[in-house]
């Protein structure tokens, strides 16, 4: 009889043994601010050495196929972490079609260099396509680190004029010295060595400058909609109406430079509260789509310059 109750609990602890645990569980969350921006710089390290570190690796002119591969996964990657960076909704979606535009230029670039499907093209129209590569990578940053509006036209404006200065006038002299003979391209790569790490240069270089930059506009034009009135809760700013239709005007004729004045000055905080709603909301659209605009405006601007700067035919 005693037999059975003295082995019952021997039982039991081994029953519960065996279902304990050797680890912890975690629950599953998304990462943290911290988290994703180590996430965020991972990946984007991993989209440029991919995009413009390995296709150096290729025989010239590079092969179709290898060349689109290790484009596409880099082009893979920056998506990836334009999609996991601590930013809002809206500078994500900017900051991803700065990634498409990337890609389409990085395509263009590949049909230049490994087919014949463009025909005869110039050295400035293929310094051009990387210029604008270049800058779609750098407007981009820009967005997912949320810079002020401001920042990035500066940023934008600088990138224009030291890569039109670069492409357009330092790097065909600099070509001329390394590759005598322009039809000699398919024979070496230090002609697209020097470009690349160069424009690697320039980015980082922008970045700083407008990770520099930000701290100042913030302080100076804030943008945020967080100003309250003394003693009256979250009340709504009136008479903001006429500043923001002009703003609206003026960002439909195309003058975005003035339109981008008017937003910020509307969107000032001051001790008579915040914007509405709806306010804030026709401010906010006039300022991204003006400094959008204004951006494509100055890249492009630098391509043409490029293009035309260099109408030396590369080798087919």
């Amino acid at each position: 009889m005693t037999a059975p109750v003295a082995e019952r609990p021997r039982a039991q602890r081994q029953s519960t043994w065996s279902r304990d645990e050797v680890w912890q569980t975690w629950p599953l969350s998304w990462a943290d601010r911290a988290s994703r921006s180590l996430l965020l710089v991972a990946l984007a390290i991993g989209g440029l050495l991919t995009c413009y570190g390995l296709t150096l690796l290729l025989h010239r002119p590079p092969a179709l196929t290898p060349s689109v591969t290790l484009r596409t996964i880099g082009a893979l990657l920056l998506l990836l972490a334009t999609l996991v960076a601590p930013a809002s909704r809206s500078y994500r979606i900017g900051a991803l079609y700065c990634i498409v535009l990337f890609a389409a230029a990085e395509g263009a670039t590949v049909l230049m260099q490994s087919t014949s499907l463009l025909g005869a093209t110039t050295y400035g129209a293929l310094d051009a396509i990387q210029f604008c590569a270049g800058g779609a990578l750098v407007i981009a940053w820009m967005l997912v680190r949320m810079r002020h509006p401001l920042t990035i036209l500066i940023v934008a404006l600088g990138y224009a004029t030291a890569g039109a200065a670069f492409f357009g006038r330092a790097l065909p002299a600099i070509r001329g010295r390394l590759v005598g003979d322009p039809w000699e391209e398919a024979r070496t790569a230090l002609d697209e060595t020097v470009t690349r790490v160069v424009l690697l240069l320039l980015v980082l270089g922008l970045v700083l400058l407008g990770w520099w930059l930000d701290g100042w506009m913030r302080a100076l034009l804030p943008v945020a909609n967080v100003a309250e009135p003394h003693g009256s809760g979250r009340a709504s700013r009136t008479g903001e109406g006429p500043r923001l239709r002009a703003a609206v005007i003026t960002m439909l004729v195309c003058l975005d430079l003035i339109a981008i004045a008017v937003a910020i000055s509307a969107k000032q905080p001051t001790a008579r509260g915040r914007l509405s709603d709806d306010d804030d909301w026709w401010a906010s659209i006039v300022l991204a789509i003006s400094t959008a605009r204004a951006t494509m405006i100055v890249i492009a601007i630098g391509a043409a310059v490029i293009w035309l700067s260099d109408p030396v035919y590369r080798a087919q």
